[in-house]
């Protein structure tokens, strides 16, 4: 079975982290977005995971700003303090959506610069961190509001809320499937929905991307 994992931010009811089942493989958390906010779960969960339960791997994400400078936003996502050579941590994933109807007429009119930004962005934390972002998106937000661009040097976090493994993108195969924004998690939470997601590779694959070497 593939691992699974979830992803959190201050919008979910309070988690205890030290309470996940056992099979919860990995945790995205929302750290950042924009230039300036910074969600206020953030450090709580991070370091619960990494003191209560360190064999579940942390994966922060920064929520893009389509009209707000790249470089900011990177400066912002790496001001949370977190160590991505540390074992347990992945690379950070970058949250790729609509920012609401008005921006995306704005997206539609500056198509150019907003692809721009996020090669900018990924390469500013590549150049950071020594890590290629894991990009989220939507297959529909990608084709309708990205002219279908890809990124095939990063690892591609695919949200589709559905039963069965949604379609490939042509040259870019997903890493990591969000199947579900109303799941529940025996134990974690005191009422309200959580998303849950499917790593698409073995565990070895994934503790590769989060540092963790196998051992002999």
């Amino acid at each position: 079975m593939n691992p699974r994992g979830i992803d959190i931010s201050d919008q979910n009811s309070p988690i205890d982290i030290a309470s996940l089942p056992a099979d919860i493989a990995f945790v995205a958390i929302k750290a950042t977005e924009g230039i300036t906010f910074q969600d206020t779960a953030f450090q709580g969960y991070y370091h619960a995971l990494k003191n209560d339960r360190p064999e579940i791997i942390r994966i922060p994400y920064h929520f893009f700003r389509w009209q707000d400078d790249s470089i900011a936003q990177g400066d912002n996502s790496l001001s949370c303090g977190v160590d991505f050579t540390e074992p347990g941590t992945a690379p950070l994933m970058l949250d790729l959506e609509s920012n609401g109807t008005d921006v995306d007429v704005w997206m539609a009119q500056n198509l150019h610069l907003c692809l721009a930004r996020v090669q900018e962005f990924v390469d500013y934390i590549f150049q950071k961190t020594s890590r290629q972002c894991i990009i989220y998106s939507f297959d529909s937000f990608i084709k309708e509001n990205l002219a279908g661009r890809t990124w095939p040097n990063n690892p591609y976090w695919v949200s589709s809320f559905q039963s069965t493994p949604p379609p490939l993108i042509p040259g870019w195969p997903y890493s990591f499937w969000q199947y579900s924004q109303y799941g529940q998690v025996d134990g974690t939470t005191t009422g309200g929905n959580l998303d849950l997601d499917w790593y698409i590779g073995t565990q070895d694959a994934l503790n590769a991307l989060a540092n963790i070497t196998s051992q002999a």
